[in-house]
């Protein structure tokens, strides 16, 4: 069967080179090559051509320029994603769906049924294994719940042998994650005008066992966090960079150093094996200290991105993050001394906050002096305890709003609360 697997465009539309690739279609791609069939994947927020890579200065104050392509059906980012339909004609259409790329995702289904009646359209990803209604009400046929690889797989089995399959299929979690083949880059189209940095994103588990109440990830993942072996990770490293010259990696799994065991594995088998590479990687401020920052720092990790939230011992309460500002203090002098690049994330806006606490993080983040910061806005995700905050609150109607626009109206709902 012939498979086109899409990642829908966003930030393209706002003129920001979107770094980096869609990891997970190319898992799942590799899943249904190895069963023989033949995939593409359509990466529409990949435009080779966009200069605006280096800063990510202005992107919120052009967002507006996303809804505005949705509306427009003569952009020239639709007529691209017909020309791939005519030019590769597939069996089946898979869309990714994120929450703040949903309008664009229904936006695809559309045109696609447009170009035929008769294609099959699924929808996978983080916001309809929480809210399938959000698609299925649109012109989407089928939505694979939590991990695509085995759902996929599934659906696709079920169409080849004349089955009927049911709207929603979920086939649970992939347990062993070394039994799924290597991403398959190769799938990408256009693959070869990404740049290396673009092809080192990674992950290296799945699962998360924190208990954030802003954060979906153990929705779609699950508690229990399922590792790669280091071998098999090295084995990736090398596969990148001898096929695509990747020499720096970008390590995206939720914390990175959740299991120092397998830190200190990896990071032996860097040293020992001398590949060379660079690297980067998402963690929490109570799963580090000294002699693992040293370790990894000799192993090449230059960069570390914590996420703080808040300096409010309330806010982070509430937030259910399992931290406080004394180790947050702990955790910054030590960042700061180990000689690795940090980078810290900071949350305004949820519904408990007021002036003061936004003080309080601001006064926080002159005191622990991290060398890059990031202020989000709060934005309500379906399948997290924060989400269900906003409703019962009256921010967000889930009942009759339109999720095409709702994460933005509820987002600013709730930042505005802040400022009263």
């Amino acid at each position: 069967m012939k498979i086109l697997l899409v990642d829908p465009p966003c930030f393209r539309f706002t003129g920001y080179y979107r770094f980096y690739f869609p990891l997970g279609l190319t898992y799942i791609a590799a899943a249904l090559q190895q069963q023989g069939h033949e995939v593409m994947i359509y990466d529409a927020e990949h435009d080779p051509d966009c200069v605006s890579w280096k800063s990510t200065d202005g992107v919120a104050d052009k967002i507006h320029l996303y809804r505005d392509a949705v509306l427009n059906d003569a952009h020239p980012v639709w007529s691209e994603f017909l020309r791939v339909l005519d030019e590769f004609q597939p069996e089946l259409l898979g869309i990714s769906v994120l929450s703040l790329k949903l309008a664009a995702a229904v936006k695809m289904a559309r045109l696609a049924k447009s170009w035929s009646g008769n294609l099959p359209i699924v929808a996978g990803g983080e916001h309809v294994t929480v809210r399938p209604q959000d698609v299925l009400r649109h012109q989407f046929d089928y939505v694979v719940t939590g991990e695509g690889e085995l759902g996929m797989l599934k659906l696709v089995q079920q169409l080849a042998t004349g089955v009927r399959p049911q709207s929603v299929i979920s086939a649970g979690f992939v347990d062993t994650l070394d039994s799924l083949p290597m991403p398959a880059i190769e799938c990408l189209r256009v693959y070869h005008s990404y740049r290396p940095v673009d092809l080192g994103l990674m992950v290296t588990a799945r699962g998360c066992t924190f208990n954030c109440r802003f954060c979906a990830l153990a929705t779609v993942w699950g508690r229990k966090v399922r590792y790669h072996s280091v071998g098999r990770i090295i084995q990736e490293i090398i596969l990148r960079k001898q096929r695509y010259g990747v020499s720096y990696l970008s390590f995206r799994n939720g914390t990175f150093t959740a299991n120092r065991h397998f830190v200190h594995r990896f990071c032996q088998q860097l040293v020992d094996q001398q590949l060379g590479v660079g690297w980067e990687c998402l963690t929490r401020i109570d799963t580090i200290d000294a002699p693992l920052l040293r370790e990894m720092k000799a192993a090449g990790c230059d960069t570390i991105r914590v996420g703080i939230e808040s300096g409010s011992e309330v806010i982070l309460q509430y937030m259910g993050k399992g931290i406080t500002l004394a180790k947050i203090r702990t955790a910054a002098k030590v960042l700061n001394q180990s000689g690795i690049f940090w980078s810290a994330y900071f949350m305004l806006g949820v519904p408990p906050e007021t002036k003061e606490t936004i003080s309080l993080t601001l006064k926080l983040i002159q005191e622990i002096d991290p060398p890059f910061v990031t202020l989000a806005k709060f934005t309500p995700l379906p399948g997290t305890e924060m989400y269900q905050d906003v409703v019962e609150a009256g921010l967000l109607d889930e009942e009759n709003s339109d999720w095409m626009w709702g994460a933005n109206q509820s987002l600013d709902l709730a930042f505005v609360r802040t400022m009263n």
